[in-house]
């Protein structure tokens, strides 16, 4: 087989996009609905009427010739590698049978470019047969992911009352989760044998249609390579040229190509956002339990989490709804949140440290984005000036006041712990950010480069530290991160 060229060779997910941009079975809306109608008032609700692909389309639109060549060249040399990687993908493995893959090379040709559909239309009698069974797998997995959470609580002697943990007390408590447990205990048990049932059914309508979709696509796909290259060769010529092309026909194929990779983009900013606010919650359910004998603590803790338990909400919510994307956690960030965890169980103090820059640096993110010259989208830049400014401050002030108050000492071994964990948590969270990284690649998409939004973090990181007595500068940030 052919190697792939260096650049193409860079590590890429299954289908050649993450998990999220799945077509969600999961129903959120209601969910959603409900957190947004409990936590934000009149004066801070969100306008969800928004059209949030048009907004992006008239933005691009209204923009100056200069602004939309600057946009240009920073985002059509990161379509034209993806365009060389589907390209050679499809040369060595012909067209992919799974619906996500064939979206993602959609996204490589322009709107007039139709061959693409008629492949998308080919594999829908597989898409149809598939479908049946992620929705009973993701219904599983919520119960599944329910259970895990009641066992814990079992385990921690914890009841939860809606967003509210607190100790177990009554027996009419227990009775009550025992009921729960059983409950879902039942549940999953007769879904894992309509699971069972249902794929057993599919294995052999599924290996028929397969057979009869690669055929039918075979016909197609020198169509498909064909319009592939020839779009490649439009930004070439635009690249080199440094400047868009004067004929409006291309113009409008370029446009619709920067379009659909900023939509990309947003999905992969709205879903770093998510998962930020919904990792913070474990933590915060471990400081309740630790700070038992400080009842303020844990009194402010669990607003914290009421608090982040609406911002992952409202994110869902705009990935599910306005996007049409799910969840993906990356494994990286799993393995850190773990560390992390594990740390603030041995050294409290360091785990408060911490909190303390994991907040500044989320805040700092929302509040870049909460800027309309950097999110063009109306609806995701109020989502995030909204929450920057109604919460992540006094969560910031809250993690700033309680290390104050029970971990500042002022001395040398605290200044060497935190320096030390400083550089561990920013090389955790930014090894990986190189340039071809999705969420870098995100900001370019709007025109950012990174160097701006790194710009902006670590300012605000250092003000914040420096509330704890530990004043760092931007620069020696930075220069831990490898960006000097």
């Amino acid at each position: 087989m052919k190697k792939l060229p260096h650049s193409s060779r860079r590590k890429t997910l299954a289908n050649g996009r993450p998990d999220y941009y799945i077509t969600p079975t999961r129903d959120f809306t209601q969910y959603t609905k409900d957190c947004e109608e409990k936590y934000w008032n009149k004066e801070t609700a969100f306008d969800w009427d928004q059209d949030v692909r048009l907004n992006l389309k008239q933005h691009l639109e209204h923009l100056s010739s200069e602004d939309l060549s600057k946009i240009g060249l920073l985002v059509l040399p990161m379509i034209e590698e993806t365009i060389t990687y589907k390209i050679e993908q499809i040369q060595q493995k012909q067209l992919p049978l799974n619906e996500d893959a064939l979206k993602d090379i959609e996204e490589c040709v322009p709107f007039d470019r139709t061959t693409i559909q008629q492949a998308l239309s080919i594999q829908s009698p597989l898409k149809q047969l598939q479908f049946s069974v992620s929705t009973v797998k993701d219904q599983l997995e919520i119960l599944q992911s329910e259970l895990l959470d009641l066992r814990e609580q079992q385990r921690l002697g914890l009841f939860k009352a809606e967003n509210e943990v607190k100790h177990l007390k009554t027996a009419a408590e227990q009775q009550t989760q025992a009921a729960a447990l059983s409950q879902l205990t039942n549940q999953i048990g007769q879904l894992k044998q309509e699971l069972q049932q249902l794929e057993a059914q599919c294995v052999l309508e599924a290996k028929h249609l397969k057979t009869k979709i690669q055929t039918e696509l075979q016909v197609i796909e020198h169509l498909i390579l064909q319009d592939l290259q020839e779009t490649r060769e439009l930004i070439r010529r635009t690249v080199q040229a440094k400047d868009l092309p004067a004929d409006a026909q291309d113009l409008s194929r370029l446009k619709d190509l920067i379009w659909k990779r900023q939509i990309r983009g947003l999905k992969d900013i709205a879903n770093h956002a998510l998962v930020v606010e919904q990792s913070a919650i474990a933590p915060l359910t471990m400081g309740i339990i630790h700070y038992k004998r400080h009842r303020e603590i844990q009194e402010a803790m669990t607003t914290f989490i009421n608090d982040e338990a609406k911002h992952s909400a409202t994110f869902r919510r705009f990935l599910v709804e306005k996007l049409e994307a799910k969840e993906f956690v990356s494994p990286i960030l799993i393995k850190g949140a773990n560390r992390y965890m594990w740390l603030a169980r041995l050294i409290p103090s360091t785990g408060f440290f911490l909190a303390v820059i994991v907040e500044a640096i989320g805040a700092a993110s929302l509040e870049f984005f909460g800027t309309a010259k950097y999110m063009p989208d109306a609806l995701f830049c109020s989502i995030c000036k909204t929450i920057a400014e109604q919460d992540e401050k006094r969560h910031m002030d809250l993690c700033v006041a309680i290390y104050n108050e029970l971990y500042r000492k002022g001395n040398k071994w605290e200044r060497m712990r935190n320096k030390m964990a400083l550089k561990m948590i920013l090389k955790s969270v930014y090894s990986d950010k190189t340039e071809d990284h999705q969420l870098i690649q995100a900001f370019r998409a709007f025109g950012v480069d990174s160097k701006f939004l790194y710009q902006h973090i670590l300012g605000r990181l250092s003000q914040q530290l420096a509330r704890i007595s530990l004043y760092v500068e931007p620069e020696a940030l930075r220069a831990i991160i490898g960006r000097k």
